[in-house]
């Protein structure tokens, strides 16, 4: 099966015949002209060298050429061949909150939402680093362990849902024990959490998490995806139309907001940064990542097609050049095999006419 890396160039294919068919037309156009102004019998004699099939020849064979080269354009790809990846990076978890108070809407178009935007934009630009995925609310699960597959990371990263996490709440202490898991405990420095979150932590043992995060060698970088004022939790049907927002048993509107200083105190204890979604950007995040010591990443592999648009780009340069050299008149070469085939005729004529 061929696939094409800038399949947009093989709409530019729908033009050759176009050309093909205005290089006929301005001919006949040339032609009658011609004939309107000379005596059709007299073109001959006076383009005796000029030959229709050779200009015909000559088109065809650039119109072939400029074909080819948009088709190498277009990158065609098949067969596949195993590509192995070997650089230098650091390991990055990205542990996101998948609690239902991530749908408040303190944050447009909703805190999940934006964050999930924030961290794909962030995932683009750690290449040669090794991602990780980690979901949590009251409890923690990996999503996706270290690779260096990006897109992986990505799709993991997407399918998140609230709705699908079977403990509700939100422990920090179970997200940072799940996502340091996922590191090389044999070292202690390349290593950075992304947690990423509304601030509002319900659990227990978060400052013991975060003291063994800190013995690994881990630094964590929060991301607080809400506002200090906060917001209510909506609650949706099946179909997404908001029924009515979270309330407590006493009947009370239960409102979200960012622990802003639980959040601040997980960074400094562990030499990461505490960022607000109001100045936050991936580019700064990427920037904070890049000035940690850097690593061998290897061993990872991926199957990719092989590129095959030297062929048609060979095949093309030949064809341009071959109808750039081509003339439309008669050369050498025709003049001598004309007088070589009228020859044996002029002879015969000449000895028929001695013998009479």
């Amino acid at each position: 099966m061929i696939r094409w890396g800038e399949p947009v160039f093989l709409w530019l294919l729908l033009a050759v015949p176009a050309i093909a068919a205005l290089g006929l037309v301005a001919a006949r156009l040339r032609r009658r002209r011609l004939e309107r102004a000379i005596e059709p019998a007299l073109l001959p004699a006076l383009v005796p060298d000029r030959l229709g099939w050779l200009a015909g020849l000559k088109q065809a064979l650039l119109l072939a050429g400029l074909a080819l080269l948009l088709v190498a354009a277009a990158r065609p790809k098949w067969g596949e061949q195993l590509q192995l990846y070997k650089g230098r990076g650091i390991d990055v978890v990205i542990a996101l909150d998948g609690s239902k108070s991530m749908f408040a809407e303190d944050v447009k178009p909703n805190r999940l939402a934006r964050a999930k935007a924030e961290l794909a934009a962030l995932i683009d630009g750690l290449a040669g680093n090794a991602v990780g995925i980690v979901a949590f609310a009251g409890e923690a699960h990996v999503m996706c362990p270290l690779t260096t597959d990006l897109d992986a990371a990505r799709l993991f990263l997407d399918i998140i849902d609230p709705d699908q996490m079977p403990v509700p709440g939100t422990d920090f202490g179970r997200a940072i024990d799940v996502a340091t898991s996922l590191f090389n405990p044999a070292e202690n420095k390349h290593k950075a959490l992304i947690l990423v979150t509304d601030g509002d932590d319900l659990g227990k043992n978060t400052p013991q998490a975060v003291q063994r995060a800190v013995e690994q060698g881990v630094r964590i970088f929060p991301v607080a995806i809400a506002t200090p004022e906060g917001a209510p939790i909506p609650e949706r049907d099946a179909q997404g139309t908001l029924k009515e927002y979270k309330k407590d048993k006493d009947g009370s509107l239960v409102m979200s907001r960012m622990d802003e200083r639980s959040l601040i105190l997980i960074a400094k204890a562990t030499d990461g940064r505490f960022l607000r979604v109001e100045g936050f950007s991936a580019e700064r995040l990427v920037a904070e990542l890049d000035r940690m010591r850097k690593k061998e990443i290897g061993g990872g592999g991926y199957a990719d097609y092989v590129e095959r648009y030297q062929l048609f780009l060979i095949i093309a340069f030949v064809l341009v050049l071959a109808g750039l050299a081509l003339s439309n008149r008669r050369g050498p070469w025709l003049r001598r095999n004309r007088r070589t085939t009228e020859t044996p005729r002029t002879q015969s004529e000449e000895e028929e006419g001695r013998e009479r």
